[in-house]
């Protein structure tokens, strides 16, 4: 057997075990702890919901069975292999657990992957894969948020900033792949694409230090590549975006909880001091990340242009998490959807994690294999350390705060359909969500339950009146609503609480409401996996639709 074999037999091993390791320290009793209900229960909705999304954006079996359309204003394409593990698994919270096991097995080879690609050294391959999978951080979106979404993104950064290393050196048949890592970050979690963009910028800017970068024929290209890449993103993300803005044209929604910038960002002295405990509800960026800091001051100086980069962009993403940024000028603008600035402690983890894998190995790089061994093995205990006892103390916290509060196989399906939350309900909603809930219907301004019924692609009322009437149902309006009577399409209107509203006829009514995606949204869908091909096809033949040469290529230093 290959020694290479070997090694990525071992290396996959190792990631397996751990993985299942992290999950069994999540679940250590074979349910689900909740510390808040609302995260987790989100998000189990958010999966178990996409058994039809190809037919409808609206699946009557979930949210509380008022068709609200949460899969028009939250991507979900990434989150398919997850609805796929639960229906194998039979149940929600074993479908979750495993789920959680699948993208931390994925972000340590990611991590591992794109790292040898970069530093072409396995030592430092594998320290890094180790500090960044079992970061602080990390743990705190895992066990303490339930932040799907944000921990799912784990898996594509490494390979985005891998990429733009790549375009920056002057590769640009790397664009691609480059678009399609951040397209995927797009389509798993919005605000972290956000962030990423603004961590970006610098890299760029200080890519005029490079000594490939002093020519006007390399910015040319590399003009030319970032252009082909945005382009690339809008038409993959377009199946995501069109939708919804169409949706928000149509009718205004309530949007997630909009918090203070200025309240939520981090004391830089409180997270140094959280730092160097081990309460994961504290969102610091655990002591093990204090080295990077500390590495960083005895090496940036006689560093390599590209550490040098990597150890600013530490710097400033930690920066942009604290108080120290005026953000409270900016909880008017855009950045207010940030809800969280400590959101940008996921970059500062990546590039800490970066740098300290680096530091390490520079220490011991010169020295015997055996030295080499026992600095992975002093790594990964130290991080497993770290995980263990941040997650069994989490675990006790939680139990002390609420006993009662979990999620068990037994009861998993009834918690996750009997959920309900008023994100993206139409704004005119929100005064009568506790009638919605209730599932109450109006009839000639009369309120009553008309007991329907549903299934995932539809919700059903039969009513039976002598005289025509007019009747307001406990179901949102969004653009693609079908309202049918006796089969035929009926007219409609948007009453004031924002439901579907119509007039029976004489007689028996079967009324059937259900939901479609418009031809808009059907058409960017369609624009989108042509787009996703189409560019995982460019990535293969290196990009080169765009031109026929280009600058030699070659390393910074």
């Amino acid at each position: 057997m290959k020694k290479r074999t070997l090694r990525t037999i071992i290396l996959s091993i190792i990631f397996i075990i751990l993985s299942i390791l992290y999950t069994w320290l999540f679940a250590p009793h074979g349910y689900i702890r909740l510390m808040d209900s609302y995260d987790m229960l989100f998000h189990l909705n958010r999966v178990s919901s996409l058994g039809n999304i190809f037919v409808s954006p609206v699946n009557f079996d979930y949210w509380g069975h008022v068709g609200n359309m949460t899969s028009i204003f939250y991507p979900w394409l990434t989150m398919l292999p997850g609805f796929l593990i639960f229906q194998l698994s039979g149940n929600p919270v074993t479908g979750y657990l495993i789920f959680l096991t699948m993208i931390t097995f994925l972000t340590f080879v990611s991590s591992y992957y794109f790292m040898k690609k970069f530093s072409d050294n396995t030592l430092q391959s594998f320290l890094f894969s180790v500090i960044y999978t079992l970061a602080f951080f990390r743990m705190a979106s895992v066990f303490y948020r339930a932040g799907l979404a944000e921990y799912t993104c784990y898996i594509f950064i490494p390979m985005l900033f891998y990429e733009l290393y790549q375009l920056l050196k002057g590769h640009f048949s790397s664009w691609p792949w480059f678009a399609l890592s951040f397209a995927l970050i797009v389509l798993t979690h919005p605000l972290t694409a956000f962030t990423t963009v603004i961590i970006m910028i610098p890299i760029v800017v200080l890519a005029l230090f490079s000594k490939v970068s002093h020519h006007w024929k390399y910015w040319g290209f590399l003009i030319l590549s970032g252009l082909a890449a945005i382009v690339s993103v809008v038409i993959v993300t377009a199946g995501f975006t069109i939708p919804m803005i169409q949706q928000q044209k149509y009718i205004s929604v309530n949007r997630p909880a909009l918090l203070d910038l200025a309240s939520t960002a981090k004391v830089p002295s409180q997270l140094f001091s959280n730092a160097l405990g081990t309460d994961l509800r504290n969102y610091s960026f655990g002591s093990i990340m204090i080295l990077g800091l500390i590495l960083l001051v005895f090496f940036v100086w006689k560093d390599k242009l590209k550490y040098r980069i990597i150890g600013f962009e530490m710097l400033f993403a930690l920066l942009l998490s604290t108080n120290l940024i005026p953000w409270n000028q900016l909880q008017h603008t855009f950045f207010n959807y940030l809800q969280f600035p400590w959101r940008f402690l996921n970059l500062f983890t990546f590039f800490a994690a970066i740098y300290i894998s680096y530091g390490l190995t520079k220490l011991v790089d010169k020295h015997s294999s055996l030295l080499k061994l026992l600095m992975m093995i002093i790594v990964l205990v130290g991080c497993s350390t770290q995980a263990y006892i941040s997650g069994d103390q989490l675990n006790h916290q939680i139990t002390l705060a609420k006993p009662l509060s979990k999620i068990t196989t037994k009861d998993a399906q009834k918690n996750v359909q009997n959920y309900q939350q008023t994100d993206y309900y139409p704004q005119r909603s929100l005064k009568y969500q506790d009638e919605l809930k209730g599932h109450v219907s109006v009839v000639d301004g009369k309120r009553t339950n008309l007991h329907g019924s549903w299934n995932s692609n539809k919700y059903s009322v039969s009513y039976y009146n002598q005289k025509p009437e007019t009747i307001d149902l406990p179901i949102l309006v969004y653009k693609g609503l079908n309202l049918k009577i006796n089969n035929e399409t009926a007219h409609y209107q948007i009453s004031k609480r924002g439901t579907v509203e119509f007039k029976t006829k004489p007689g028996q009514n079967q009324i059937d409401v259900a939901y479609s995606y418009s031809s808009v949204a059907k058409a960017a869908l369609i624009v989108s996996a042509t787009g996703m091909i189409a560019l995982i096809w460019l990535g293969i033949n290196n990009g080169r639709i765009l031109y026929r040469t280009r600058p030699k290529e070659q390393d910074s230093k």
